[in-house]
């Protein structure tokens, strides 16, 4: 849940390593929203046992699919009794401590996204390298801010407005005849893609509380990094 995976998948894993430490003796029921985690635990062969409940509150810290992808393979090899439970905790523990984010990877990522889609979209090569140029600079911005504030939303809002009045700029000394698709080109890698389909999955597999939750999230930082390029436009003219 912490690196935003769809509540479906977390609510099978849950299941999967509750049964598995129970040997399929016990009745478990796991209840999954987006901030919270309810297990609920019974001896059906015991009726004056009181159901056992275990509540953990979490949210969404960051998308972090590696994390995502080492949790199933820790998972499932707990199920295959490849690990034990005392294993498992530590080794949850020790992927929970540690940064799989590669900074490095992420930025230069960004500079092939935003200039492979901006050369897609006008055709020019410089238009393709500034956008590149900036879209790098923006995800290291963001992940630096994010890295001190632990807020999500600012870093958002000021990378766009440093990527607007940074294009602003350039235009003083080079004419830009597109920097409209060069801004949208720089701000394109962080749009949140991998929040709004998890949103739709978890719409569509009825979870109506997280699903339309996480949607408005993305909507909402989509509209915060709008806000900011408004923002310099409204200033600046």
């Amino acid at each position: 849940m912490e690196n935003g995976s769809e509540l479906s998948r977390i609510d099978s894993t849950v299941k999967y390593i509750s049964n598995t430490y129970s040997e399929g003796n016990d009745d478990i029921d796991a209840y999954v929203t987006s901030t919270l985690i309810i297990i609920t635990a019974n001896d059906p062969m015991d009726t004056d046992m009181q159901p056992l409940v275990l509540v953990e509150k979490t949210s969404v810290k960051s998308i972090n699919l590696t994390k995502i992808d080492e949790i199933n393979r820790l998972s499932r090899a707990f199920v295959a009794h490849e690990l034990t439970l005392p294993e498992l905790y530590r080794a949850l523990q020790q992927l929970r401590k540690q940064n799989l984010l590669s900074v490095p990877k992420a930025t230069a990522g960004s500079f092939l996204l935003s200039s492979t889609l901006t050369y897609l979209g006008t055709q020019n090569l410089l238009n393709s390298f500034l956008a590149g140029l900036f879209g790098m600079m923006g995800m290291y911005l963001v992940l630096r801010i994010y890295k001190y504030l632990h807020r999500p939303f600012i870093g958002e809002l000021v990378v766009s407005a440093i990527i607007t009045i940074c294009v602003r700029l350039l235009m003083l000394m080079i004419p830009l005849s597109d920097y409209n698709a060069i801004i949208i080109g720089a701000l394109f890698p962080l749009l949140p893609g991998v929040q709004l389909t998890t949103s739709i999955n978890d719409i569509f597999d009825g979870n109506l509380i997280s699903g339309p939750q996480r949607l408005l999230s993305a909507m909402i930082l989509t509209l915060t990094m709008v806000l900011g390029s408004l923002l310099v436009y409204t200033i600046w003219r």
